[in-house]
């Protein structure tokens, strides 16, 4: 919330009330520490403004402050990568240029705008830098404008360009907040009336790109732990350099490896910010520190497992791990469809003759699955991991017992008929298969009288029964697993 206040020789006062004016308090921060302007921390100092909302924190400052001249040099420096003039200027620093140089001159002002605009009729050709420079300086101003606003990554994909620094709008500039006020808008308010629509902007929220991460992401976050400034800097900061530290990986699963990571900074519940270069709108999802505690047991967890689904889709195993870890949803569906690609690459055997790679992916993929259970009982509280071992030892034995009968053929065929009921969801058929087979071998599986009373609740005692079904001994698998 932005408060008129008259305090000293200070006259606004910004709380961090909702995700938007923390945003912009960070953002804000940033611009003051840059420049070296004075403000104050509401939590630090004794005597507090008259008009405070209590409860929040929040920086005192003078609103005469915020000007667009420090604002553009500010933006300039935050994102000087994304300045195509910069990397022009640094170019021309040389005193001789190669012919590379001198086309990578024109072709950065070939894709600005901005810069074709101004240099519509000139080409650079080696001798005339002084004309480049003197025309970028000239116009220095106008050209990080443009190029800021209309960055997909910069100004553009968190707010409507074409309200950069402007003041007493009627719509929020905010992507998914703002409405184009020259369209019909009866139907935002209550009963169709225009009228009864409320919504509040301020100058503040250009500040607002300077909070969320990494730019250089498709997907940028802000993490809105608004307790107090000082957390909402520094857990930011600290956010912010994790993901840019962490390499190789997509946006959603940088974010759920940092999440993992992130006990020295984040020790209780906390709302997450997302804007994707893809949405026209922010997101937002809750993280709760019981499923945050869960998500870093996972660290150390052997889930690297990619496939391809289509062109469209690549099956990501780690990430469809932590997604369903912070989102508190079982990994039931995820257990099945490893075990379909199990079966897709025993297809696969037909048709080509790298059996050996294929064997070694299966055998993987069999050991994703036994993790796989065992993390899923762990989240469904334990309660039957003793019968879990119990199903996984069954295995073991029953595939070592097929092999001495010379019958190893069929420890496929069971595995394939026992999935083939569970993803049907035909417990009674699973069964049926399960004592079928304990009489084939002779052998009682303690952990079936559990199954049996509730098939579908314990189905994670047919997934490691199933898993540790394998056409090697017993002790192999065991040392594998």
């Amino acid at each position: 919330m932005k408060t008129k206040i008259d305090y000293f020789d200070y006259d606004t006062l910004l709380q961090p009330t909702d995700w938007r004016f923390a945003a912009a308090v960070v953002g804000l921060c940033k611009y003051f520490d840059y420049f070296g302007i004075d403000y104050k921390v509401l939590y630090d100092v004794e005597e507090k403004p008259d008009n405070y909302i209590h409860g929040f924190d929040g920086i005192i400052y003078k609103s005469e402050d915020i000007t667009e001249e420090k604002y553009l040099e500010f933006a300039e420096n935050y994102f000087e990568k994304y300045m195509t003039h910069k990397n022009i200027l640094n170019i021309l620093k040389s005193q001789e240029f190669s012919e590379e140089q001198i086309k990578l001159v024109n072709d950065l002002v070939k894709s600005k705008t901005v810069l074709k605009g101004l240099f519509d009729k000139i080409k650079f050709d080696g001798t005339n830098k002084d004309i480049f420079i003197s025309t970028i300086e000239e116009n220095r101003a106008e050209i990080i404008k443009n190029i800021f606003k209309n960055g997909n990554n910069l100004y553009k994909n968190y707010c409507n360009e074409r309200l950069i620094f402007t003041e007493d709008n009627s719509t929020c500039r905010l992507r998914g907040y703002n409405v184009d006020k020259d369209r019909k808008t009866n139907n935002l308010g209550f009963c169709f009336s225009k009228e009864s629509f409320e919504s509040n902007d301020i100058l503040e929220f250009d500040f607002i790109p300077f909070a969320f991460s990494n730019s250089d992401m498709r997907e940028a976050y802000f993490v809105n732990n608004n307790f107090s400034v000082k957390s909402l800097t520094q857990t930011n900061y600290a956010f912010s350099n994790q993901l840019s530290s962490t390499e190789n990986k997509d946006d959603k699963n940088k974010l759920m490896l940092v999440l993992q990571n992130s006990k020295d900074y984040i020790s209780y519940d906390v709302e997450i910010i997302s804007k994707s270069q893809d949405k026209a709108y922010y997101e937002t999802f809750f993280v709760r520190l019981e499923r945050l505690k869960k998500l870093r047991e996972l660290s150390g967890k052997s889930l690297n497992f990619v496939k391809k689904i289509n062109d469209d889709y690549w099956f990501n195993l780690e990430k469809e791990v932590y997604m369903r870890c912070m989102n508190n949803i079982l990994l039931d569906d995820v257990i099945l469809k490893m075990f379909k690609f199990f079966y897709f690459e025993e297809s696969e055997k037909k048709n080509s003759k790298a059996i050996s790679e294929i064997r070694k992916t299966q055998k993987n993929i069999m050991y994703k699955i036994g993790l796989l259970v065992d993390i899923n009982v762990s989240w469904k509280g334990n309660e039957i991991m003793d019968e879990i071992k119990s199903a996984k030892s069954c295995g073991f034995l029953t595939s070592k017992k097929l092999i001495e009968m010379k019958s190893s053929n069929k420890i496929n065929s069971y595995k394939q008929k026992i999935i083939s009921a569970l993803c049907a969801h035909d417990y009674d058929r699973a069964k049926e298969i399960i004592l079928s087979l304990s009489a084939y071998v002779g052998m009682e599986f303690s952990f079936f009288y559990t199954f049996l009373e509730n098939a579908e609740e314990n189905k994670d005692l047919a997934f490691a029964f199933a898993s540790a079904l394998s056409e090697v001994s017993s002790k192999s698998n065991e040392e594998n697993n």
